[in-house]
């Protein structure tokens, strides 16, 4: 008699069916699907905040211009005047040198760059503001006499910087300001006298 032959044992090991794959892979794209719009909004928000950068440096650099570059007393007697403002109106980004603004710093062609910075493309304007409440504030404080007995406001002029960004859209117009991007730093002007 032949043989018997032995049937191999059928094994446990089982294998995913078609509807578990996909109900897997709809799993996996609806969570890359999140993921995705979670990447996109970081991006967005990164660049948001490298805008922001770059108009707090435009403002601190040109407050250290201003320090550092203007003529204290010429500056003071233009804010005398209810001149309130040094903006780029004064500095257009076509003209070679600022001929509103010539008397209040040692080289007017510089504050033409520094009122209309272009940075990655992108335009801004900037503004500077004259603080009268903050300086009325330093002359009448009694607590800032200076050494001599004089005031610290006679020192100091406290301005503001605001930087926006200059925003147009298709057709080349402004958009409404209301919609810029805006940042102001505040700082003062100082007499070199004070020494």
């Amino acid at each position: 008699m032949p043989a018997a032959r032995v049937r191999p044992k059928p094994s446990n090991e089982g294998g995913f069916t078609l509807v578990e794959i996909l109900a897997s892979l709809v799993v996996i794209a609806i969570a890359g699907l999140a993921m995705t719009a979670f990447f996109v909004h970081a991006l967005s928000y990164a660049k948001g905040n490298q805008n922001k950068t770059v108009m707090i440096n435009l403002a601190r650099n040109t407050l250290f211009y201003m320090q550092k570059e203007s003529k204290f007393d010429k500056v003071k007697d233009f804010f005398s005047a209810q001149n309130n403002k040094i903006d780029s109106a004064g500095c257009p980004v076509v003209s070679s040198s600022c001929t509103e603004y010539e008397t209040l710093v040692k080289d007017s062609q510089t504050l033409v760059y520094i009122l209309n910075p272009k940075i990655n493309g992108i335009q801004y304007d900037v503004t500077i503001s004259y603080q009268e409440k903050l300086h009325s504030d330093l002359d009448s404080n009694t607590d800032s006499a200076t050494a001599d007995g004089g005031r610290i406001g006679t020192y100091l002029l406290p301005i503001k910087v605001e930087v926006e960004e200059v925003l147009k859209n298709d057709n080349g117009q402004a958009v409404d300001p209301s919609k810029r991007k805006r940042t102001e730093v505040e700082g003062y002007i100082t007499d070199e006298s004070i020494r």
